[in-house]
Order: C-alpha cells, then structure tokens, then sequence
C-alpha cells in the first residue's frame, strides 16, 4: 500500500508540500482534466480591497461571456495546514457549478447608463492602503475613508455581483462624480438594507440560556447581504437615527469591512487608547487583510451631526 505519497501526478512523498506555484499549476491541471475539453482554465492576478493581490481561476466557456473567478490563494494556505488536494480540488469545482451562470452577461446592464443607473451603489474602503486604486476610480471622502462606485449586478438567480467604476465610465457615460455620488446616496440603501440589532441578538442562542436577557449595550449595523456591510455607516441619516433610538452619541468600531459594532457612548468605560490597540490587534489576528477597514474607532455627537476620528 503506498502510503506515504499525495495523491498528485507530481508524487510529492507525504510531509513535503508544494510551494505556492507548484500548488497553482497541479490546481489548473487537475481541474482542467475534470472538465470538457472545450473549456479553459485561466489564472489572473486581481487587486482586491486594501490593495491586496490575489491569484484567480477562471474557467472560460467559449459559449459564455462571464465565469465565476475562484480565489486560490486562501486553497494554499489550507492546503498547508493539511487540507487533502482532493477536497481542494472538489470545492473549486464545487464552487463553479453553483456560481457558473446559464446564460450571457447582459453588457448593456452596464454599458447602457441608463440601464446602469439604477445599480449603481457606493462602498466603503480604507483610503490610505487603496492609494493606488483610488488613482483610478471616482471616490468621495467619508471621514479618512472612501466611498467607491460599483454597479450591482445580478445574474437569473439573482446571485450578488458588482462591477468596479472606473474613471472613464464616467466619461463615457457623461456624468459627474457629484451625480454619482447623488445616485448611489437613493440606491445603496435601496439595494442593500441595512440591519442593525443588539449584538447578543446576532450570537448563536448556544451562548445564552434560554429566557435569559443579556444585554452587551453593544450593537452591530451591517447590511441584508452581510457584504460590505459597513458601508451601511454612510447611508444618509442612518448615524443620526441610531443615535436618536439609543438616546446618546455613538462610538462606531469599524470591525471589518461587513460590518460596524456601535457603542452607546455612556455605556463605554474603558479607555479609549485601549479601544485603538484593541481594534488594531483584531485586525491584524482576526481578519485577512483585504477585510480590514479602519485601525481606530469613530465617534458621532448628536448635537453636531458629524463623524469625526
């Protein structure tokens, strides 16, 4: 019984692992033996949030004009943790038959601006580590943050999709950053409603007895999708009407980019330099770095109305 190989045509002997583009090849070659011959199966380098650069495999179908892109950069560090090729090589193909569309991408969604008009929505990204893409792309300041432009498309299945903004659309298409910024202000909160709850209430019933009340005095405002949820701090009015339901400033905790815990500010009693490690500690254990948003918490007063840092 041959123990002691791995289950690649490569034969690497069991405890010795591929570098990442040993990985990357044996990944292409077997998902392009698992597949019809008519099909391709491409990697491309994508920039991503927070300038992060992440290696994609798509899987081109002469018949399609779009394919899913499957991130094989978090498959490598699975894969070195001990994960089997077999399961690695069955989710990427899980992955694209769940996420394969059945028909063409309607370009005009796009290309058309008044198509394009109704989907276009805003996001929230870190300004200062997205330096090189914002180069490139219309954004307006929120805070040291920035709002991006997408345009939210769907397939038939409705599965979530968006499309990046560049600055030459809006040459294309005509229209000012200000009448972008108009739109996505009406869509963004239209096509991603924001959900707000008491923490606990978000938390697994495991943790809390049942008909037992706990309350954190801690809440999270994200949105329906859970993607990109903290954008949800830049809808119009939304800071004030929290502020006004808990009857108190707020001191906003940018957690990630899915999401933003809010603090009632007289029920914080800790040390505000605490709270700035703390965030940054989170960020650099907790989340990958293209999920960070903000190294420090922002406060909102309600007799002024502003965000500040």
């Amino acid at each position: 019984m041959l123990r002691g190989f791995i289950f690649s045509k490569h034969c690497f002997s069991e405890g010795v692992k591929m570098n990442y583009q040993e990985f990357i090849k044996d990944v292409v070659s077997h998902i392009s033996e698992s597949i019809s011959n008519e099909k391709k199966v491409v990697v491309q380098q994508v920039t991503k949030n927070n300038g992060m650069k992440y290696d994609g495999l798509v899987i081109l179908d002469p018949i399609l004009n779009i394919s899913p892109t499957i991130y094989l950069n978090p498959y490598y560090h699975r894969y070195l943790e001990g994960v089997s090729l077999e399961d690695i090589y069955s989710d990427v193909l899980t992955i694209y038959e769940t996420y394969m569309p059945k028909e063409d991408f309607d370009i005009s969604q796009f290309v058309d601006f008044e198509k394009a008009k109704s989907k276009i929505i805003f996001k929230l990204v870190n300004k200062e580590k997205n330096v090189e893409l914002l180069e490139d792309v219309p954004y307006v300041d929120f805070c040291d943050l920035a709002l991006i432009f997408l345009c939210n498309v769907c397939d038939h299945n409705h599965k979530y999709g968006t499309i990046l903004i560049h600055n030459q659309h809006l040459s294309y298409w005509n229209i000012s950053l200000d009448a972008l910024f108009k739109i996505a202000q009406e869509n963004t909160p239209l096509l991603l409603p924001y959900r707000f709850d008491n923490l606990i209430n978000i938390l697994d019933q495991v943790i809390r007895p049942e008909n037992v009340n706990i309350d954190f005095g801690m809440y999270i405002l994200t949105n329906d999708h859970k993607i990109h949820g903290a954008t949800s701090l830049a809808y119009p009015g939304i800071l004030e009407q929290i502020s006004n339901t808990l009857n108190d400033d707020l001191i906003i905790i940018p957690s990630s980019i899915h999401e933003a815990l809010i603090i009632p500010e007289n029920r914080f009693d800790s040390d505000l330099s605490e709270l700035h490690s703390t965030i940054a500690d989170i960020n650099e254990i907790e989340l990958t770095d293209d999920e960070v948003l903000s190294d420090h918490p922002y406060f909102y007063k309600r007799d002024t109305g502003y965000i500040t840092y």
